[in-house]
């Protein structure tokens, strides 16, 4: 119906332009009209409450947004039919809104009684709980026959999906418990022959309509693996808390061929390679290697561990990627090598290497979909490069499942997560497409010194090019003593918190750049004097790197380190060196006096000490020639001595002879032997010239025994001159021709004839002589 404004009085909240040529006119009463060719059109057919609507806003060209003072924000199309509606229970903090502003990210700010916030509607990245009032955990989603399911901590939920809309997240339609689904959790959502089957904490269902119809309920169920790639799929395995179990397919339906006999476990990761091996991974135990019996009513189950090659017992996963079965653990993404039974690093996905994966998901792009122990990802393919890029998901770090990560890679334009409070919903296209380069600002230079001083507050003028940039003469000049600085720097965002990492370098002081830190200050302490630059960047999650921003400026040097105090420092260093140097050659010249003194002095020393030691050397010689005559005179005076022995018995051989009666001939022969006698004893009748020889060796021995002791005889100095050659009792016997016995009565003799002690030996008395 085309009409004017009902009442006079009625006022205007808001002009909205959709499209090139028509525009909606919001009053504050709640009503909308259409503008269009200068015709006035009401909007809003159905009844309406009058409520107060102060502001309305544009959000793109077929829906805005519309502040109600009752009931929160409303959502419209470009007929005004409200096709969404924000409260408490969806965020906000008031119901009574004031005012309503979209910016150019499409986040609605909403200004109510008290307080602000932000609704992140154009976001590619938008929140999904079925459940307002008490939230349940999204555990695993599908999209089947146009809704949407949702598998939960408490049940499974669904709700009906628009037709013909690629983002399905803005579907008008609201999530719905399944009849009978709850009291337990819902695990898994799969498609099987055309069919949708429920994994339950009670057992394994599949949905047809609004029914579940049990398929086991012997024990809780995890998943559902295929046996075939053939479809439709004859049988399949299914992983339940404890064992495994056979479905059969046979006419259309499903059919549990009850649990197989092996191995009794925790089976919730399934998976088949090409060799028919089926794999099995525990979170806290390792990987089950098994193979299904020929009647596929047992199977054979060997654990793999740490000793097989895993980095770990714990935090095992198993998937199937790129038709591979790919083992995800604490350090990346492993294979299972056949020819060696070892597990090995995955050459193909080392972009995952040291990451803790959780769960991996590939989409039709081949891109990888995957969980850490910390956050969301996808690792991008270039299907050029075959490479990978990895992107964070830093707007929903810390909101998905804790151990129980499901992805659902509908499409680019509709990827599901399990979350902690139902389910995120991404519009990866979207947020790869909208991705704006990040800018940073320096917002504060702070320079330090005994009071804190601000020298910029982040405006910078506009150069000609239209960059707003530090002018090149604007950089200051600071005193010696503001030597720290603190520079605090940003990155806008709107809506959602991006995930940004910073680098900054201090030219003149850094040299290099410095590591991606999520830090928005930098300090620096006891700078010495010169001109520094500060540039900071920084990076996005999908690794988009701003443009440098920069600030410079100059300490100047204190003033004992200025150029005229460097100049004085040069001519007072030039004298110092100066007189140093005449002053050196002053004491290098004594030095040298001293020097050639103290040589003369050496040299004289040194020519005493050559010639003591040629005195030392020649007494030395001497004594040793003396001690070398002593002992051939004692020699020769012992050799001597015997001889004079020898001729007394000789002596006294020829007395013998001379008793002897003998005729006329043998008496010549006994003369002839006479005479041979005296030729000797003439020979050895020299006593006195030894005695004189050996008093000469001796220092007059001989003479000093006779001067002291005249009752001495003959004999007696004799056996004193062989003590004095220390020669022994039996030694002395022989020479003699005496018995021992007759030397030991001598010897008596002679210590009575000698004053001889008791306590004193008759060889020390004669040595002492």
């Amino acid at each position: 119906m085309l009409a004017a404004l009902p009442y006079a009085d009625m006022k205007i909240s808001a002009m909205i332009p959709l499209g090139k040529d028509r525009i909606v006119v919001s009053t504050l009463n709640n009503q909308n009209y259409l503008l269009k060719d200068k015709m006035l059109m009401q909007l809003n057919k159905e009844r309406w409450e009058d409520s107060y609507t102060p502001s309305s806003a544009l959000i793109d060209d077929s829906t805005f947004v519309v502040g109600n003072a009752k009931d929160g924000c409303h959502i419209r199309d470009r007929n005004a039919k409200t096709i969404q509606r924000i409260g408490i229970k969806e965020g906000l903090v008031n119901k009574n809104i004031s005012a309503v502003f979209v910016d150019r990210q499409k986040n609605i700010w909403v200004a109510s009684d008290n307080g602000i916030s932000v609704i992140s509607y154009g976001s590619a990245v938008r929140y999904l709980r079925p459940n307002l009032e008490n939230d349940v955990t999204g555990l695993s989603s599908l999209i089947f026959d146009h809704k949407l399911y949702l598998a939960s901590s408490n049940g499974m939920y669904v709700a009906p999906i628009t037709k013909g809309l690629s983002d399905q997240s803005r579907s008008l339609s609201s999530f719905s418990l399944f009849p009978k689904s709850d009291g337990g959790e819902a695990w898994m959502l799969q498609e099987l022959n055309g069919n949708l089957l429920l994994g339950h904490n009670k057992g394994l269902f599949q949905i047809q309509d609004q029914t579940l119809l049990p398929l086991s309920n012997r024990t809780g169920t995890w998943n559902v693996l295929p046996l075939s790639s053939v479809y439709p799929v004859e049988r399949a395995l299914v992983g339940t808390y404890q064992g495994l179990e056979l479905l059969n397919y046979q006419n259309g339906s499903f059919q549990s061929d009850g649990q197989l006999r092996g191995f009794v476990d925790s089976y919730r990761f399934l998976e088949l390679d090409e060799k028919k091996t089926i794999w099995a991974s525990h979170p806290y135990r390792g990987i089950y290697r098994m193979r299904l019996a020929a009647d596929r009513h047992a199977y054979q189950a060997d654990l793999l561990t740490k000793k097989n090659g895993l980095p770990s017992d714990y935090q095992n996963f198993v998937f199937k990627i790129k038709d591979q079965v790919i083992f995800a653990t604490e350090k990346g993404l492993y294979t299972y090598d056949y020819s060696k039974n070892v597990f090995v690093p995955s050459v193909d996905f080392k972009v995952f290497e040291g990451l803790t994966i959780r769960y991996l998901k590939e989409d039709k792009d081949g891109n990888i979909w995957f969980c850490t122990n910390k956050y969301v990802g996808v690792a991008q393919f270039d299907p050029k490069a075959r490479t990978y890029q990895l992107i964070k998901f830093s707007e929903i770090e810390g909101m998905n499942t804790s151990g129980f990560d499901h992805i659902n890679t509908f499409d680019k334009n509709n990827v599901y997560i399990g979350a902690e409070k139902g389910i995120i919903h991404i519009n990866y296209e979207k947020y790869i497409k909208e991705a704006r380069k990040p800018l940073v600002l320096l917002s504060q230079v702070t320079a330090k010194s005994t009071l804190d001083s601000t020298i910029f507050e982040g405006y910078f003028n506009k150069s000609p090019t239209g960059v707003y940039e530090q002018d090149a003469a604007d950089g200051p000049e600071l005193a010696s003593k503001f030597n720290s600085f603190q520079f605090a720097f940003s990155s806008p965002s709107f809506g959602i918190h991006e995930h940004v990492e910073f680098s900054y370098q201090l030219v003149g002081y850094d040299e290099s750049w410095s590591t991606w830190a999520n830090i928005s200050e930098k300090s620096y302490t006891n700078l010495p004097s010169g001109d520094y630059r500060f540039q900071v960047k920084v990076r996005n999650n999908l690794n988009q790197i701003s443009a440098v921003s920069s600030y410079a400026f100059t300490i100047l040097p204190p003033w004992y380190l200025t150029i005229w105090a460097k100049l004085v420092y040069l001519i007072l260093g030039a004298v110092g060196i100066s007189i140093f140097f005449r002053i050196q050659k002053q004491v290098w010249k004594k030095q040298q006096l001293q020097y050639e003194k103290k040589m003369a002095q050496l040299r004289y020393i040194h020519q005493l000490e050559i010639e003591k030691s040629e005195k030392e050397i020649v007494k030395l010689n001497n004594e040793k020639l003396e001690q070398e005559v002593l002992v051939k005179t004692k020699e020769l005076a012992s050799t001597s001595m015997q001889l004079l022995e020898n001729s007394g018995t000789l002596v006294k051989v020829r007395d013998e002879l001379a008793k002897i009666g003998v005729n006329d001939e043998e008496a010549s022969e006994l003369k002839r032997v006479n005479n041979l006698l005296k030729d000797v004893e003439k020979n050895s009748a020299n006593w006195d010239q030894f005695a004189s020889h050996f008093d000469e060796l001796n220092d007059g021995f001989l003479n000093k025994l006779k001067s002291n002791h005249a009752g001495l005889s003959r004999n007696d100095l004799k056996v004193c001159a062989y003590l004095k050659l220390n020669f022994t009792t039996k030694q002395i016997a022989q020479l003699q021709n005496i018995t021992v016995r007759g030397v030991e009565i001598h010897r008596y003799r002679l210590r009575k004839k000698l004053p001889v002690g008791k306590d004193q030996s008759l060889s020390d008395f004669l040595n002492e002589i």
